[in-house]
């Protein structure tokens, strides 16, 4: 059996001083370090710093527990999926996580049930294979997993 759990919730703004007053001050959650980010394939070729392109973008907050439990606050994005060439956008409205230690099971379990989701392989975070879909009232999912080397 394919073991799911809770990872994080995304939620998006198109003024990212409301989530870091909010989350940060209001609720008073301790920021994390941003995990190692990569670039998108829009600047990858510009020789653009992922880490530095997402630094004003996205804030991290411990949830519960820093490593398994957050809550990410990004700039809405509302062109990415047709930047990056894929259907689903996952920073238009915000997204709940589950992480998972077999992505590929996942994908085969979504295909079995005919749920249509959209694979960005590894694309923010540095090491996780994302994939996106919407249960069936709309809401975004997110699931993923973390990459050892080696692995794609």
């Amino acid at each position: 059996m394919v073991y799911l759990r809770l990872h994080h919730v995304n939620v998006t703004s198109d003024d990212m001083s409301l989530l870091t007053d909010f989350y940060g001050k209001a609720l008073g959650l301790n920021q994390l370090p941003s995990p190692a980010m990569i670039a998108t394939s829009k600047n990858a070729d510009k020789d653009i710093d992922g880490d530095a392109e997402w630094d004003s973008a996205a804030k991290f907050y411990d949830a519960g527990d820093p490593n398994e439990l957050q809550i990410h606050a990004t700039q809405r994005q509302p062109y990415l999926a047709a930047q990056e060439g894929h259907s689903v956008n996952p920073l238009i409205g915000g997204h709940f996580a589950f992480r998972t230690d077999d992505i590929e099971a996942i994908k085969a379990r979504l295909t079995e049930h005919n749920i249509p989701f959209d694979d960005w392989g590894i694309w923010s975070v540095e090491g996780w294979h994302q994939i996106f879909f919407t249960d069936p009232a709309g809401n975004m999912i997110e699931i993923h997993q973390v990459m050892t080397e080696g692995e794609s």
